[in-house]
């Protein structure tokens, strides 16, 4: 499909700390305090181009795998199932001799379609696509992350050496996705001062992603067509690159194709997100 046109939604600059609740907020407050903006942006269709798409390099990539979940309606099966594959696939692909899926999220786009607006969405298990440019982990809730995974000894080790956060993106329709694909920014084209942390509360804890401010710099990626044969593959964390001016990490945002047809199906998707770690 070559190179497409859309409008992606981007933070607009604050001094107010960003905050998202993950519950109902308290007092009447904003579920998101942020001001979304939307930048029209050439995103290009990463299958076209000679681009050495790697996830050290872009921090995404896409790999075919056929998955033996047969319904991913069924939250035993995917743990049972879809944990150990794609544990699998995250050592073969990084390289790490350990790995382990945490969690996994399941998107549906309503029949009707309603707008990829990106201000926080449903608290339901079954969510709507994420109309934000966002990436997942910052240097506070990536340790914290280590710590609720592996426990309290094993994190010590983890960390002397190199741990990663990865996300599994795969649709999940009989044929090709064409409603609400996801975009991937190249990691190379995001500065660190551009990363905004927002924290997310929770009735008991305090978790925090980053939002992200526009920069015409930036390069924006897709897959065209991703069957549910096919899983991107992408950086949410890299602890040997945290704290460097680019990150290594791909922020990320469900867009809105201008080519969908009338009529598509709405999106369907599931993510699951691993832990990789090198340990000494």
């Amino acid at each position: 499909m070559g190179t497409v046109v859309a409008p992606l939604r981007y933070v607009a600059p604050q001094a107010q700390p960003l905050r998202t609740y993950a519950y109902d907020p308290p007092h009447g407050a904003q579920r998101f305090n942020g001001t979304l903006v939307e930048h029209t942006m050439p995103i290009h269709d990463a299958r076209g181009l000679s681009l050495n798409i790697e996830l050290c390099g872009t921090g995404f990539m896409l790999t075919e795998h056929r998955s033996d979940v047969r319904r991913f309606d069924s939250d035993p099966e995917i743990i049972d199932v879809g944990y150990l594959e794609g544990e699998t696939l995250v050592r073969q692909i990084t390289g790490a001799p350990y790995a382990r899926v945490f969690d996994h999220t399941l998107r549906c786009r309503a029949a009707h379609r309603p707008p990829l607006d990106g201000m926080g969405g449903s608290f339901a298990a079954v969510r709507e696509p994420v109309g934000r440019v966002h990436a997942d982990y910052t240097p506070m809730s990536a340790p914290l992350r280590l710590r609720h995974v592996l426990g309290e000894e094993a994190p010590a080790r983890a960390m002397r050496s190199r741990y990663l956060i990865i996300g599994l993106w795969r649709p999940l329709l009989r044929e090709p996705l064409q409603d609400a694909p996801l975009a991937l920014a190249d990691a190379r084209s995001i500065r660190r001062d551009e990363l905004m942390s927002n924290d997310l509360v929770y009735p008991d804890r305090l978790g925090q992603t980053y939002a992200v401010q526009h920069d015409t710099a930036h390069r924006w990626y897709y897959f065209a067509d991703q069957t549910r044969d096919e899983v991107t593959i992408f950086v949410h964390y890299d602890s040997a690159r945290a704290l460097d001016a680019v990150t290594g990490a791909c922020p990320h945002t469900a867009f809105e194709h201008p080519q969908t047809p009338v009529g598509a199906t709405p999106r369907q998707s599931i993510e699951l997100r691993a832990l990789a770690w090198f340990e000494n």
